[in-house]
């Protein structure tokens, strides 16, 4: 047997491999890495020949882009026949063949109906899909890069911030076309220089292009931008891929492999652009890779020709249309912001959190189906509107707090939420009647519902989550009430003079209004209260899931991560909404999640404080302070508020449970250890200074994860010091008469 030439003989000398690239002729690598279809490439066609792409897009059931759209879309096109494949449906062939049949005379068969996609691939999301077109390889001349950074975009919409004011708006209500609206042309390559110039110092894949070529296809659409002279253009945008794009670009325009950073990238980006926009761009492309085509094929393949079609191709997935799940077309921008959630953003920290996420966003699509849920509210609830939008589909003041409690009102509700809870559990194959059920969906619901509180520095909230899975806020008397066919509980909605009024205002108001009627002993109230306050408390970790480890029975004063007693989340907002104290808590906290988080920060889920609260002689409770500054309630302090509101029968328990530790703990107690004497305290706190001393002085110090651990272990040294400060100093005993003189003093 004969070893192919284009091959390395096993055993070679593996230098002979970097000869052939010294002189041209190809690696081994290269050899078996050409691009898919570069080796029976035919020259690029001229626009003009691609008019019939155009003709057989614009029959296509899923293709929903106007001619002059589709015109720009597929003018980079290298292999037309492969697209042209695509982009006649099966459908309209069948129609042909019958026609041309029963033209001789022959009996036409039943026409045999299939997916309106046809042979067009599928970009599904949480809620539709795009139809795309696979181009084998197009030309990246005519792509350019978004105007905003796509993982920025994605945070807008999903991690319930904004941007700042002067950041365009990517919009699209048409379906598969985006749209932005810029004062002047020189806006938009400003915009896009931005970008090229963040991809060139942060990414670097030239190498890889030139030698193997992009592996990964670029997704591109179509966008329309409007001026405000009036006049509007038609770009092509890499919505995915765009580092790829700026890496081929730096081989385009002999950057390569260099070393950017912020300073120097700017000049290379204004190059990269001003190509990106020359009118003669696409010709130039051309040009270039039918030139290194005929060169390859006149002689032979070496590195330079394969670098320069490596570098000016690549594969990408043209939008033609976008949908949602049933098939209807849908917004532009619902789909791509989903796109973009979907490869940034997923929730991925814990196994099978995005099946879960997925199960609850397919659920509100099934009940939107069923015509138990109004689309504008499955929108607000999957977090892709805002604003004054949001309270309008939702009644409700836009704000984390009422979105996460809308989520769960909606699914355990008496109307939309049976389809919901059931489709939940078909997803994930529950079974709805299990009694772990409930805890499951709490759980699923919950990760769900972190699309709310997401940012750029807090992806994960596994104790939130399993707070829920614990119970929650969700109280026996709400399920108890889903059980007779009734809402679990349901929330107040604005008035419709408030739904445009500024949030923290609409907020403001709607929640004294509750706690006035809670007060007043309303049990629709009080079920609110108890859901929106008990998420507080959730949500900033004063209240977290029961755990036998957090019980103390035996100390009197708090203990740091330890509870006076056992109690799931449920029972602790049980207990909470039934008493003056425990529903000042609830309603503070909430209070203070509004108040001290007003506007959209970047982290929704830190920042407000869980009040302290003590009761005065005359039974009012008021919020503790200390130096004038209000105290953090530990989740301690919440469970000593709610034991005055459990049961009887669960307060007398726990009491005879707490004697008998505090017997058995002063029997072992009686005579002081040296664990407890005041030198051991000095010792340890003289090695945290040491430890911290230490790590200062490190040429390489250690870094907290995140800024709420470093918060964290301030808030504990905190207490420390103000624990210090409640030991006791002794006086030293007095011998003989004080009032003696010395000798000295004689």
């Amino acid at each position: 047997m004969t070893i192919p030439p284009l091959f390395l003989a096993p055993g070679g000398d593996p230098e002979d491999d970097a000869a052939q690239s010294a002189v041209g002729r190809l690696t081994t690598e290269q050899n078996a890495s050409f691009a898919t279809g570069l080796l029976d490439m035919e020259p690029v066609p001229v626009p003009s020949a691609l008019k019939e792409l155009t003709a057989a897009a614009a029959g296509h059931p899923s293709v929903v882009l106007d001619p002059e759209t589709l015109q720009a879309l597929f003018a980079g096109t290298t292999h037309s026949d492969e697209l042209l494949d695509q982009l006649v449906h099966p459908d309209a062939m069948a129609e042909q063949l019958d026609k041309a049949r029963s033209g001789r005379g022959r009996r036409t068969r039943t026409k045999r109906r299939i997916s309106p996609l046809g042979r067009l691939a599928k970009l599904s999301t949480d809620t539709g899909y795009a139809a795309v077109v696979n181009s084998p390889l197009h030309q990246v001349a005519g792509i350019k890069v978004l105007p905003v950074n796509p993982r920025f975009l994605a945070e807008i919409r999903h991690a319930f911030t904004n941007g700042h004011a002067t950041d365009p708006t990517i919009e699209g209500t048409t379906p598969g076309l985006l749209e932005i609206r810029l004062p002047a042309r020189q806006d938009l390559v400003d915009l896009i220089t931005t970008t090229v110039a963040h991809h060139l110092v942060d990414y670097d894949w030239s190498d890889s292009i030139a030698r193997t070529g992009v592996q990964e296809p670029l997704t591109c659409m179509t966008m329309r931008v409007h001026y405000d002279d009036g006049t509007s253009e038609l770009v092509i945008v890499a919505i995915d891929g765009q580092s790829r794009l700026a890496s081929a670009w730096r081989n385009l325009l002999g950057i390569g492999t260099k070393k950017l950073t912020t300073a120097t990238a700017g000049p290379h980006a204004e190059k990269i652009v001003g190509r990106m926009f020359a009118h003669d761009a696409m010709a130039t492309s051309r040009r270039a890779v039918n030139e290194a085509l005929s060169t390859a094929r006149a002689t032979d393949w070496t590195a330079r020709e394969v670098g320069i079609l490596h570098s000016h191709l690549a594969p990408v997935r043209l939008v033609v249309g976008t949908f949602s799940r049933t098939g209807n077309p849908c917004d532009a921008t619902q789909w791509f912001t989903e796109h973009l959630t979907q490869i940034h953003l997923r929730t991925r920290s814990w196994s099978g959190g995005s099946d879960k996420e997925k199960a609850v966003a397919d659920a509100l699509t099934a009940a939107v189906r069923a015509g138990k849920l109004a689309q504008p509210l499955a929108n607000a609830l999957a977090g892709r509107l805002h604003g004054a939008e949001f309270s309008r589909a939702t009644g409700l003041p836009y704000h984390p707090a009422f979105a996460r409690a809308a989520l769960f009102e909606t699914v355990l509700s008496a109307d939309a939420g049976p389809h919901i809870r059931s489709a939940i559990a078909e997803y994930l194959s529950l079974d709805p009647n299990d009694k772990d059920f409930p805890s499951k969906l709490l759980e699923i619901t919950a990760i769900f519902s972190t699309r709310y509180l997401r940012s750029d520095t807090k992806m994960v909230f596994p104790n939130m989550v399993h707070t829920w899975a614990n119970g929650g806020p969700i109280t026996r008397q709400m399920w108890n009430r889903l059980g007779a066919g009734e809402h679990a509980f349901t929330l107040t909605r604005l008035r419709d003079e408030q739904l445009d009024n500024d949030p923290l205002k609409s907020a403001t108001q709607l929640v004294d209004h509750l706690r006035r009627r809670a007060e007043d002993g309303d049990p629709a109230a009080r079920a609110e209260l108890a859901v929106l306050g008990g998420d507080a408390l959730i949500v900033a970790e004063a209240l977290s899931r029961d755990r036998g480890s957090k019980e103390d029975l035996v100390s009197t004063a708090p203990v740091d991560k330890k509870t006076p007693y056992r109690s799931r989340p449920p029972g602790i907002v049980a207990a909470l909404v039934e008493i003056l104290a425990g529903r000042f808590l609830l309603g503070q906290t909430l209070v203070n999640w509004i108040t001290q988080v007003p506007g959209h920060p970047a982290d929704f889920s830190r920042g407000f404080t869980v009040p302290k609260v003590t009761i005065e002689l005359d039974g009012t409770p008021v919020i503790a302070t200390t130096h004038g500054l209000p105290d953090r309630a530990s989740e301690w302090d919440v469970f000593a508020i709610a034991e005055p509101g459990l049961p009887t029968r669960r307060r007398k328990e726990i009491q005879e449970r707490r004697d008998v530790a505090r017997r058995a703990a002063d029997k072992t107690s009686n005579t002081p250890t040296k664990s407890t004497s005041i030198e051991a305290l000095q010792t340890a706190i003289g090695g945290v200074q040491q430890t911290l001393r230490r790590i200062l002085a490190s040429s390489t110090p250690p870094g907290f994860a995140d800024a709420a651990q470093q918060e964290e272990l301030q808030q504990l040294l905190y207490k420390i010091s103000l624990d210090v400060g409640k030991v006791p100093v002794l006086a030293a005993p007095v011998s003989g008469d004080p009032y003696a003189l010395t000798e000295d003093e004689d």
